[in-house]
């Protein structure tokens, strides 16, 4: 996976910093989290954008039912965060948690 050598980029992913209700936040602890790659061709041509998903989270701990809410530019950066979510793992729990959104910024920045 491509780092961001010399490119300092930043997706916001800060557990309740973006998305889900503080109730759901603290049902679920994220414990593993992948960043999404920033997208190299978006990278060359210095796009910047952001992408929000809702997303249930089952009693094991898998996302699931990833569904875009809102991207722009639209369809650039939804398949790296679609992809980042696959690996992304909360704490186990008695039931499904529902509903939990969350937003993730591509930037370039210093």
């Amino acid at each position: 996976m491509k780092k961001f050598s010399g490119v300092f980029a930043v997706v916001a992913v800060a557990a309740g910093m973006f998305g889900a209700p503080a109730f759901a936040m603290q049902e679920r602890e994220l414990v593993e989290v992948e960043p999404p790659a920033y997208p190299r061709a978006a990278e060359r041509r210095e796009i910047e954008g952001h992408v929000v998903v809702r997303y249930n989270v089952t009693p094991d701990g898998v996302v699931d039912g990833v569904e875009v809410v809102e991207s722009a530019p639209s369809g650039i950066f939804d398949r790296a965060v679609m992809r980042a979510l696959e690996q992304w793992r909360y704490a186990a729990a008695a039931e499904t948690t529902e509903g939990v959104e969350r937003r993730f910024d591509f930037n370039f920045g210093g």
